[in-house]
């Protein structure tokens, strides 16, 4: 991760750069819908981006990657992540995802879940580099095209 990249909770000037990448990432992309209530209730859900140094004005706002998390019930339960195409494979999504399992034990959480398409291996290696293992099956969750979810748990110090 470069020295001037930093992670923070994003906001609603954010939303049109949160929206683009999730289109570039998903097929089913949320809505704005759904980031904004992500947004709306800070001390249970946040939105929080990976920013990496961009030029002055860029719409992208400088976001490579973001995370969408929920503390319930004594559980993190991350319901999105996605790391910009051009940047993939450099770490970035696992240092956020560290960042949201480190906030989610500190707010209580005593394990972190989450579903995983199962034909994504690229982010399924990803949860089990940080000590996610997969719980069970949900079958036909995802749409477009649909597919079983693996759900997959990590307990939390």
């Amino acid at each position: 991760m470069s020295p001037a990249a930093f992670v923070e909770a994003a906001g609603a000037d954010d939303l049109d750069a949160l929206i683009a990448l999730e289109r570039l990432c998903f097929s089913h992309p949320w809505t704005p819908r759904n980031f904004t209530d992500a947004m709306a209730d800070p001390p249970r859900s946040r939105v929080v981006v990976l920013r990496v140094p961009h030029p002055a004005g860029h719409a992208e706002r400088g976001i490579a990657a973001y995370c969408v998390y929920e503390v319930v019930a004594g559980e993190l339960h991350v319901h999105n992540l996605a790391v910009r195409p051009g940047v993939r494979g450099g770490g970035l999504g696992r240092v956020l995802v560290r960042v949201v399992l480190d906030v989610g034990a500190r707010r209580g959480a005593a394990s972190a879940v989450l579903e995983v398409r199962r034909s994504n291996e690229a982010a399924r290696r990803l949860y089990e580099s940080v000590g996610f293992r997969a719980l069970a099956t949900r079958r036909d969750y995802y749409s477009h095209p649909i597919e079983d979810a693996l759900v997959m748990e990590k307990p939390l110090p």
